[in-house]
């Protein structure tokens, strides 16, 4: 009797095991099929592209090969190298592949002159455009934060698997799973030591801890792992356990992103791709594998050079590569890149908005689709100068007023002004941190910045404004409905007088603008205000007129769109297209655009958005543009100074800066003292030209005193040439100098404008009051 129930125990203890080894037998298998082929949606830039004539000289060249991963060399030029001789850039461009085009490689030749570029070659051959691969902007890696770029096995170059498996698995194609002798061998080294210190593992077997089990040394998960491997290799061949351990091992921690595989480990410590890679980097890499942490070259780069160096030995010792040149690899420095290029989520701000986008035009599922691409309108130009003058000016900033280091905080877009592609964005002035995304979710209030709405609504209005229609610059004072009293002042402490309506946008006084928004109406401002931002209008209360609207940095770039566009609105993108490993297109994310201001309009307000940065609250800071650039913007400050903007645009270029505190402090800065300065270093660092805007047909100009508005001789001192609509008010004439004393009522109705105006020569013509558009 009790050998039968041992024998039925026994009985179920050996299906018990047997259904656990089916068990997990079939769970190693689904999960390894799964993590093999899942990856991280992969992110990328938009190509560059250069042509004869294109604005870019020499040395910004160079800049933008090395942002995109090129090296300088000399000789026999491998692909992703360039050499420089005087005004001529020679480069081996790598191939690629973009959205759904494929690109060889070619060998070229850039000359340049004047500085633009002259003439393009490829074997002596002109070329009309020449296309450089994109850079790898990030990934939109899932919930384990791990990051990893997938090679396939054929693209792994073989001198690498040579020093892989010599170094960490020799035996790898002949075993079955576990090396017997390694085992033994490491057994009787942890009997000597009296303690777990060597494993023995295979690379299945070390496939298998980074897939399956916790990282603890102990012989019940060793004998786990063993079991493991052996399964492993019984379901799948070597080369697609290989292919895995190389897109699987872990080799960094960057911020809250693992660093995994040696593509990724590449671009992350070295900035190009494993390909590119030569035998002191390939030992640098795999010599990691032992203890990431430990030979970390950032962190540790005598440790990582010492432990570079024996992987090298070993090399010299199996004979992969002789004593002689085994001398010159030691001599090698590291030659790894600071962290913040290397890692795949230095632009985590502009990564962000990516994810956004994607996830609503839903093609971010990657649990069925394997190496999803998303190709991204970035330029990494203009993203590292974005990073660069947020974080470097508001340190100059600091130490210049005295502040505490990391006292301000700031963001930045760069939008193309053609197209409203977003180019670049910065949610925080650290070099890729991933947090809170200023950019977007900062919504803070925007100040003058609002102004050149309130100019457009007057000058579409029906009642007849022009730039130099007078508006008086004195105090106001409106009682609301709460029973408040709401009495704006400006920020010199001053009122002066009644000013042109050009001068009280250029120099941006508060009191003036907010009588004009008060005569137009501020429901058709707010109006406008909503479809210029291709938004809900805000609540139409009078403080709005001075830019008391909570707005993000994105968003106000999308209000200056069309100013900087022509007129014209559109939705910025960050993305093109997503595309699977087979170059299927998934999603397309197409531009559309909108006339959301008509161009005789449009072009009287980039003539006052110019005056800001020619005469107005910009032009101390932005003198050294010069007038023909042809620069336009507007500087924004709130009350108390709590936040500073500058909205601006070049022809092809439009960015917006925002500078404040996180705890909403004052910082005692103005938009011309805190975001101009970061604006102004971002755009002095890009290749800009001028706008293009054609004056319009129905356009035509007049000499007007900038100090009253009247219309004037040239020789006056403070003649301006003003844009006016053709058959539209003009003002009246007057001399040179003369004040203005055009007063209005509290309805802006005008109750004296000719009774006060001198009489005489050069005074106003028959007919002025018709002329003056008040009528």
């Amino acid at each position: 009797m009790r050998i039968r129930i041992a024998l039925y125990a026994l009985g179920l203890v050996v299906v018990a095991v047997a259904a656990a080894l089916v068990w997990v037998d079939r769970e190693l298998v689904d999960r390894f099929r799964q993590r093999h082929l899942a990856a991280p949606v992969r992110v990328y830039s938009r190509p560059v592209e250069w042509f004869p004539g294109s604005p870019v000289d020499r040395d910004r060249a160079v800049a933008t090969l090395r942002a995109i991963g090129y090296r300088q060399a000399s000789g026999n030029l491998s692909a992703g190298h360039f050499a420089t001789s005087g005004s001529v850039v020679e480069i081996a461009t790598r191939g690629f592949e973009y959205s759904d085009e494929v690109i060889p490689p070619a060998r070229v030749r850039v000359s340049f002159a004047a500085g633009t570029i002259e003439r393009i070659t490829e074997d002596g051959n002109a070329r009309a455009v020449l296309t450089l691969d994109p850079a790898v902007v990030g990934s939109l890696a899932d919930r384990r934060h791990e990051d990893r770029e997938l090679l396939r096995l054929h693209q792994v170059p073989d001198h690498f698997l040579e020093v892989l498996l010599m170094v960490e698995d020799r035996h790898f194609m002949s075993h079955i799973g576990i090396d017997p002798f390694a085992i033994v061998r490491a057994l009787w080294n942890n009997i000597l030591s009296g303690r777990v210190t060597q494993g023995g593992s295979t690379i299945s077997q070390q496939l298998v801890k980074n897939l399956y089990l916790s990282p603890e040394q102990t012989l019940s998960r060793k004998a786990v792992e063993a079991l493991y491997a052996l399964l492993l290799e019984l379901h799948f061949d070597k080369h697609e356990i290989l292919e895995a351990y190389i897109n699987e091992v872990f080799l960094a921690q960057a911020g809250n992103r693992a660093i995994h595989g040696f593509e990724l480990g590449a671009r992350y410590f070295f900035g190009r791709s494993l390909s590119e890679l030569g035998t002191a980097d390939y030992a640098l890499l795999v010599g990691m594998v032992k203890a990431p942490s430990a030979y970390n070259p950032r962190r540790y780069p005598e440790r990582a050079r010492e432990r570079r160096d024996l992987v090298l030995n070993i090399l010299a010792e199996e004979g992969v590569i002789d004593v002689g040149r085994l001398a010159s690899l030691r001599k090698q420095p590291l030659g790894v890149i600071d962290a913040e290029r290397g890692t795949s989520q230095s632009h985590a701000g502009f990564l962000d908005l990516v994810r956004r986008q994607v996830v609503a035009r839903g093609v971010a599922d990657t649990s069925r689709i394997s190496e999803l691409k998303v190709w991204s309108t970035m330029d990494p130009v203009v993203q590292r100068a974005a990073e660069d003058a947020l974080a470097e000016t508001l340190s100059r900033i600091e130490s210049q007023r005295q502040m505490a280091a990391g006292t301000l905080q700031g963001a930045a877009v760069v939008l193309r002004a053609e197209n409203g592609e977003v180019v670049a964005l910065v949610g925080d002035r650290r070099r890729g941190y991933a947090g809170f995304n200023r950019a977007l979710d900062a919504r803070r209030p925007v100040g003058s910045l609002l102004k050149p709405v309130i100019a457009l609504t007057a000058l579409e209005s029906p009642r007849g404004y022009h730039l130099a229609t007078p508006v008086e610059d004195t105090p106001l004072s409106m009682k609301l409905k709460n029973g408040k009293t709401w009495a704006p002042g400006n920020y010199d402490g001053e009122f002066h007088g009644v000013v042109p309506l050009l001068t009280a946008i250029e120099r941006s006084y508060n009191v003036a603008s907010a009588r004009l928004g008060i005569e137009v109406g501020v429901g058709p401002f707010v109006n406008r205000l909503g479809q210029l931002s291709q938004d809900a209008a805000p609540s139409p209360f009078p403080s709005a007129l001075l830019g008391a609207v909570d707005m993000s940095p994105l968003d106000v770039a999308r209000l200056y769109l069309p100013f900087a566009s022509g007129g014209l609105g559109f939705v910025p993108r960050a993305y093109v297209t997503a595309t699977d490993e087979r170059r299927r297109v998934l999603s397309r994310n197409p531009s559309s655009s909108q006339r959301l201001i008509s161009a005789d309009s449009h072009y009287l307000v980039h003539f006052l958005l110019r005056g800001v940065v020619d005469r107005g609250t910009a032009s101390g800071v932005l003198g050294e543009f010069g007038r023909s650039m042809g620069l336009a913007g507007k500087t924004g400050t709130t009350d108390d100074f709590r936040d500073s903007w500058f909205a601006g645009y070049s022809g092809n270029y439009l960015a917006v800066v925002w500078v404040g505190r996180d705890d909403n402090q004052p910082t005692g800065l103005s938009g011309a003292s805190g975001a101009l300065p970061v604006w102004r270093d971002l755009m002095r660092a890009l290749p800009l030209r001028r706008p293009g805007f054609e004056v319009p047909a129905n356009v035509e100009w007049h000499t007007v005193d900038s100090v009253s508005g009247y219309r004037v001789g040239r020789r006056c001192d403070t003649a301006l040439q003003v844009p006016f609509v053709d058959g539209g008010p003009l003002p009246p004439r007057g001399g040179c100098g003369d004040a203005a004393s055009v007063r209005r009522g509290d309805g802006g109705a005008v109750t004296r404008w000719l009774q006060e105006l001198f009489s005489g020569d050069g005074g106003p013509a028959e007919g002025a009051w018709e002329q003056s558009g008040r009528r």
